[in-house]
């Protein structure tokens, strides 16, 4: 009785394999890209090192996962088994795919991950979180109810919420975030060009400002906090309608005399750096005082 027990303990402490109701592996061309189409349910896309697609996806019994492949594309889609047309179900899907492989995913009820893939990267949803993790191409990810985060990617980035927050961590490239009522905050970022701007919200940017590079910050109610380097080669320019500008170092002379708008120049002021807000502060810390900041949070 006492092993049987120990047996029995033993297997239910043991992690438990999860089973799908559809889990089916497809052989794609290279440069084959993924097109999903999902109404409700999970998406987790995960990468490796072969032409093939494994395809896991938990669904009810009244609802199929079509599989469509054509020479370049790879087509995702639930179907109804009976009496809702083409229109199947919700969906949760784990899919792992080529790590070099284009993805675009629409959605309505969806919450996104991505993971380790080298591709551009598409997805757009109306309720649901987008998280994605590495990407070599462009980024294109939009969502009226959720939140965006972004890290370690290399390439443009264009990234659209409007009930949430952005969060962009360890990035190479431009970058364009905007969010109506959410927090847009970028650490560690280097591009050349980066914009971000909300309409109800603070605005962070810890990252390397370039020589050649242009930076706007926009937010028409919060704050604009930004990390400025002590050798910095940059020309900031405020403009503030209700709030005031200060930093946590001593700022150079401004060269413009407007109480609204200022412009301070740092060493060569090589790149430009507008900030801009209509009710709220702009503070100029140093970039340790921003992480400690976030790491405080």
């Amino acid at each position: 009785m006492l092993i049987l027990t120990l047996a029995g303990a033993l297997l239910a402490a043991a992690p438990q394999q999860q089973s799908f109701d559809t889990d089916t592996t497809v052989s794609v061309p290279a440069g084959t890209r993924l097109s999903l189409e999902n109404v409700g349910g999970e998406v987790t896309i995960r990468a490796w090192d072969r032409n093939q697609v494994r395809i896991q996806a938990s669904h009810s019994s009244r609802t199929t996962v079509g599989i469509r492949v054509s020479a370049s594309v790879l087509r995702l889609s639930p179907r109804s088994t009976r009496g809702m047309g083409n229109m199947g179900g919700v969906v949760d899907y784990l899919l792992t795919v080529p790590a070099a492989m284009n993805v675009e995913l629409n959605g309505m009820y969806a919450d996104v991950v991505i993971e380790g893939t080298r591709g551009e990267i598409k997805v757009s949803t109306v309720e649901g979180n987008i998280s994605v993790k590495g990407g070599g191409g462009s980024l294109e990810l939009s969502t009226v109810n959720g939140k965006i985060s972004v890290e370690g990617a290399n390439g443009r980035l264009s990234l659209r919420a409007v009930s949430e927050d952005i969060d962009v961590t360890d990035v190479q490239g431009e970058v364009l975030a905007e969010s109506v009522s959410g927090d847009v905050r970028l650490t560690r970022v280097d591009g050349r060009r980066v914009e971000a701007q909300t309409v109800s919200g603070d605005v962070r940017f810890d990252g390397t400002l370039r020589a050649d590079g242009t930076y706007s910050l926009l937010t028409h109610s919060g704050d604009v906090v930004v990390g400025i380097p002590e050798n910095a080669n940059v020309l900031v320019q405020t403009a503030v309608a209700n709030g005031d500008v200060s930093a946590s170092f001593g700022l150079p002379t401004s060269e413009r005399s407007s109480r609204r708008r200022q412009q301070y120049r740092f060493g060569a002021g090589s790149a430009t750096l507008e900030l801009e807000t209509f009710s709220g502060d702009i503070r100029l810390v140093r970039p340790s005082e921003i992480r400690t900041r976030n790491r405080e949070e």
